[in-house]
């Protein structure tokens, strides 16, 4: 008897066979290998032994160098430490055992040594991850359930979004894939026995502590024996979410704008604007840690009033912005600076403020308004300085307001607000650097003029 494989995927790759001798990668091991051959594949194989089954998970990697070593296939041992790496991650041993393999696998593909990871999920299992996921709550995204390619490039995002750029061009094509996915554990026994084929029976299996193993024997189990089809109904229903999914995902694009601060329309349908803030929260490495209720609570501002926030995980804002919601990450608090007032340049985090004396052209490279005033009307001791609670302007040609005011009535988002570098005294405000000059400021006769020029850092 042979599983039923798709050749397309498969033919002339490299193909690393992630092998815990547990009977579903052996069957999955024997599947390809048989048709290596004809399929022009190379194979090898990765083995990770968890640390958590003591002699056991250790006799199972034993049992897996042997069969290798008997079928000449190249093999990949690691070993690692799952309970510590959990409890110094702070999660469940099957999250950090999850978390682990897949660094792994990247590692190998990173190297070059394979095109594919061919893990040994299948039917049951994708059934299992739906249920989960639906018992735990969760949207359409969710009910599809595992996928059947893991984009390598993706992977690496998520897991190191430091190393993208140099990882671009050999991860290229390369993922996770599972060939087995949409057959049934049945089918994979049968074949086992038919074969007269061995394999390690994990003892962990019948721990019903584990949620995945409550939900194999505890629900679905019993479901099965009055549905007997339950894994193909839930494999296709997955499968159809998954597409319906992802057409939403590619239509929701048209509302999202990538950079250090992203930005999802206020316009688009909830559908695609809950996917496109889904985007924004990928876009800074935020893959799963979100829950319904951050979903939630970015829709509550979105139907509130300008520069309400939610925060989220790992540290990203949401906040309203005139007709957009933005997404950034909060900046680390930071002591504000303070230089007296004269001729020099001048860091404020990522800008700088370039006060000359004389009457400079504007520069190309200044992001912001370049700004003129004069010098001899401003009171001594006056300060380049960022905002204070109290602060007022008198805007040019206009009358005097709250600073607070002036930067509502200018629609400068209220993320910027803190850091716009300001002229000031006391709490007067005679300069917005980049923006605008007070009218008790503006040039005169016989005036001592500066230039203030407000720059990104790196201009």
């Amino acid at each position: 008897m042979k599983l039923s494989l798709s050749p397309k995927t498969y033919r002339n790759k490299r193909i690393c066979v992630a092998l815990s001798g547990g009977g579903d990668s052996v069957a999955l091991f024997y599947a390809l290998q048989e048709r290596a051959g004809e399929w022009n594949m190379s194979l090898s194989a990765i083995n990770v032994e968890h640390g958590i089954r003591g002699e056991s998970s250790r006799a199972d990697t034993e049992f897996v160098k042997k069969l290798c070593e008997r079928e000449n296939i190249p093999l990949y041992c690691y070993s690692e430490n799952v309970p510590r790496l959990a409890e110094e991650w702070g999660m469940s041993a099957e999250a950090a055992a999850r978390a682990v393999r897949y660094r792994i696998f990247l590692d190998i593909l990173r190297q070059d040594k394979a095109d594919y990871i061919a893990t040994a999920h299948h039917a049951g299992d994708n059934a299992e991850s739906v249920l989960f996921n639906l018992f735990r709550g969760s949207a359409l995204t969710g009910a599809g359930g595992i996928r059947g390619f893991v984009n390598a490039r993706e992977l690496a995002a998520a897991i190191s979004p430091e190393t993208r750029a140099e990882d671009a061009d050999i991860l290229r094509g390369k993922g996770i894939i599972r060939p087995l996915l949409s057959v049934p554990k049945s089918e994979i026994l049968a074949c086992l026995r038919e074969n007269k084929l061995e394999w390690r029976e994990d003892e962990s299996n019948a721990d019903s502590s584990y949620t995945r193993n409550f939900l194999r024997r505890e629900v679905l189990a019993p479901a099965r024996e009055r549905f007997p089809a339950l894994d193909k109904a839930l494999y296709n229903f997955s499968r159809a979410a998954r597409e319906d999914d992802e057409f939403l995902y590619t239509l929701a694009e048209e509302y999202f704008t990538a950079g250090e601060v992203c930005f999802v329309s206020e316009n688009a349908p909830k559908p695609l604007f809950l996917r496109a803030c889904v985007l924004a929260l990928r876009h800074f490495g935020v893959e799963k840690d979100y829950t319904l209720q951050n979903l939630r609570d970015i829709c509550d501002i979105a139907e509130g009033e300008n520069g309400k926030a939610a925060d989220l995980p790992q540290g990203i804002v949401a906040r309203r912005e005139y007709g957009a919601v933005s997404f950034y990450r909060k900046e680390p608090p930071r002591t504000a600076p303070e230089y007296p007032f004269g001729e020099g340049e001048f860091a404020f985090g990522k800008l700088c403020v370039r006060v000359v004396q004389g009457k400079h052209p504007a520069e190309s490279s200044s992001l912001r308004r370049t700004l003129y005033i004069d010098g001899a009307r401003l009171p001594e001791n006056c300060v380049l300085r960022t905002r204070k609670e109290g602060d007022v302007f008198q805007k040019f040609g206009s009358g005097t307001k709250k600073l607070k005011e002036y930067f509502i009535d200018e629609k400068i988002p209220q993320r910027l607000r803190g850091g716009i570098p300001l002229v000031a005294c006391g709490k007067e405000v005679f300069a917005v650097c980049g923006v605008e000059i007070s009218e008790k400021v503006k040039i005169g006769e016989n005036a001592d003029v500066y230039t203030i020029l407000l720059t990104e850092k790196g201009e």
